[in-house]
């Protein structure tokens, strides 16, 4: 359904151009789709100036606050979205609650999913995730106390970890430190394990097995290729020997066009962390070749060779599941 809008703004006295308050509000919802959270805060703020009452700018500038860390501003931001779009309650409430997490208000979070579940409002397909989001609360409720002691904290299982969205599969790992990691090794090697998750959120769990000093054995499987590794030896993304090799050879062939040496490098560092804790399976001088070839691809529409390695490049880059964090 297309957004219903005025034609016609004012700022102070002065009608705004008809046709720029779509034209920032769509620039602004392109730059969330794209995770240019910083753009779309920027053109948000302009929307508020000329537009202050636009209905969709809440929701927007509560996401990108929230994604830039911006806690504080983003809350009552989420408070308005709840209030101004009825069609995306549910995703709004999820928001507003995880911020007042991060705010560390966990009595509000406590008595605003009691009243939801109290007057079975949820959806049935939702009640799983706000259960879980619930005893989340209590967790981090309890490692907050004033008294400071460690209380037990029970892991999900992974059956449920399995039901959870992205948003809050990537929020419980952001709250796995180092100790909890250790006790929540099992369940972080079947998140290592399972092929079907996005590969960097496979990733993130396996560098906190790895700082957990996990000792299992365990393949992985990324791409169409496979892999056995003990955790607890593995160098971090992008810290082995032939990903640096690859970055300095790209830096001296490249040295003279920073613009297309600073994309490739992002795209040698995006392979090393989505595709961690495999490689390209080459020696790195090829591998630094093929994006060479990638580059030219890229910036000059040049065919890119079909061998498997440039196929790979290709389609690592290209993966669209990168985690927020």
């Amino acid at each position: 359904m297309k957004r219903k809008r005025e034609r016609l703004h004012k700022k102070g006295n002065m009608i705004v151009f008809p046709g720029t308050v779509e034209r920032l509000l769509d620039q602004a919802e392109d730059a969330v789709q794209a995770e240019d959270f910083e753009e779309a805060i920027r053109l948000s703020e302009q929307l508020l100036e000329i537009a202050p009452d636009l209905p969709d700018v809440p929701g927007i500038l509560a996401v990108a606050l929230y994604e830039t860390k911006e806690f504080e501003q983003a809350k009552p931001y989420a408070a308005q979205w709840l209030q101004s779009d009825m069609n995306e309650y549910f995703e709004a409430m999820e928001l507003y609650l995880a911020i007042c997490m991060q705010l560390q208000d966990y009595e509000e979070v406590e008595d605003t999913i009691g009243a939801l579940l109290d007057e079975g409002v949820v959806p049935s397909e939702l009640k799983q995730k706000f259960l879980y989001l619930r005893e989340l609360n209590v967790r981090l409720s309890n490692r907050f106390a004033d008294d400071f002691i460690a209380q037990p904290k029970e892991m999900i299982s992974f059956e449920s970890f399995l039901q959870l969205d992205r948003f809050h599969q990537q929020e419980l790992l952001a709250h796995l430190e180092s100790n909890q990691a250790k006790e929540s090794q099992t369940l972080l090697c079947q998140i290592v394990g399972h092929d079907s998750l996005p590969p960097v959120l496979r990733t993130v769990a396996l560098v906190l097995l790895r700082n957990s000093g996990c000792e299992t054995p365990l393949v992985i499987r990324k791409f169409g290729r496979g892999i056995s590794v003990i955790p607890a030896q593995l160098p971090l993304p992008g810290e082995d020997e032939v990903t640096k090799k690859i970055v300095t050879l790209l830096r001296r062939a490249l040295d003279k066009d920073p613009s297309r040496l600073s994309l490739i490098e992002e795209a040698v560092r995006k392979f090393a962390l989505i595709s961690y804790p495999l490689n390209w399976g080459a020696p790195a001088e090829v591998v630094a070749v093929a994006y060479e070839n990638y580059s030219t691809f890229l910036f000059e529409g040049a065919t890119l060779p079909q061998t498997a390695l440039h196929k790979l490049i290709f389609e690592v880059d290209q993966d669209s599941s990168e985690a927020v964090e």
